[in-house]
């Protein structure tokens, strides 16, 4: 983002402030109580896993600025819902693809959670998902701080039995600091996913396991030296750029994004009055990491 913003040097339309919230809910409301007070923001951007309840919501309502989210939200609702746009696949969209990818219905899954409210929200959304279908429910594995040291020795017991495991949440509870995700390799008969919060990075970061993970994401950041939430966030900034409001009305500025299609270079955004998550779910495809780079995953069979 903030080379995005260092390059429109010639004819800068955002002024960029980068603050790190630390994944906290409270933070953030705390962040966004500031600006209110000070009315010396024009518009947010959450790169974070956010919970879009209804506190977030009205403090969203009381700032009454633009506040585009680059991760997974669900359609909001609510007073402040016309502020919020959502910049990436909702979170049952993401779930779909993920258990569309099993080879099939039949196929046993295991869904693994690190203790997060990321982790925990994605749990619910896949099991949503199998509920559904009338698939059998996944078996439920914590990988929590507290159990990370038996997680292989409890994982074992799966390991050849073709089923499919969902690590959930940040990547990085699984990779760091402690690497706990089971290679997967040629010989393995587990299909690992990962969570669409994962990104190249994190891939790069699994060694010998990273060539049979597989993770959600948008099909067009593969052919870029960025990353889907990279080059998310940087639409983010194009698209408030390219809505900002010459007299500073933030009103004018949320009728621009609500009323029109953007096209970045994550994917194409479209909003509407009664649609404020912009991603067509047929841009989500699952990536790979092959040689060094980030590719779309073969099909898994």
């Amino acid at each position: 983002m903030q080379q995005w913003a260092d390059a429109q040097r010639g004819a800068q339309r955002v002024k960029l402030r980068i603050v790190d919230v630390g994944g906290s809910d409270a933070k953030l409301l705390l962040e966004l109580k500031r600006a209110a007070d000070t009315a010396d923001t024009d518009a947010f951007v959450v790169g974070v896993p956010a919970i879009v309840d209804d506190t977030l919501v009205g403090a969203i309502a009381l700032v009454r600025r633009p506040v585009l989210f680059t991760l997974p939200i669900a359609e909001p609702a609510g007073e402040g819902a016309r502020w919020i746009f959502g910049l990436a696949p909702r979170p049952d969209t993401v779930a779909r693809a993920l258990v569309d990818a099993l080879p099939s219905r039949g196929t046993p899954a295991i869904v693994v959670t690190s203790g997060s409210l990321a982790a925990g929200r994605e749990a619910l959304e896949i099991n949503a998902i199998f509920r559904a279908d009338g698939r059998p429910l996944p078996f439920v594995m914590s990988a929590a701080p507290d159990q990370r040291d038996t997680f292989a020795q409890r994982f074992r017991p799966f390991a050849t039995t073709g089923a499919g495991v969902f690590f959930t949440g940040p990547a990085t509870s699984y990779i760091d600091p402690v690497r706990i995700v089971p290679a997967a390799d040629a010989t393995t008969t587990v299909l690992v996913f990962l969570s669409y919060l994962s990104d190249a990075n994190d891939a790069g970061r699994l060694g010998e396991a990273a060539p049979g993970m597989r993770w959600p994401g948008l099909r067009r950041p593969t052919t870029l030296a960025l990353g889907t939430h990279a080059a998310t966030a940087t639409d983010a900034l194009a698209m408030l750029a390219a809505s900002a409001d010459a007299a500073g009305d933030p009103e004018r500025s949320r009728a621009r994004i609500e009323g029109s299609t953007f096209a970045g270079i994550a994917t194409t955004y479209s909003f509407s009055a009664s649609r404020h998550t912009g991603v067509d779910p047929r841009e989500i495809v699952l990536l790979a990491w092959e040689s060094g780079h980030v590719v779309v995953a073969r099909p898994v069979r």
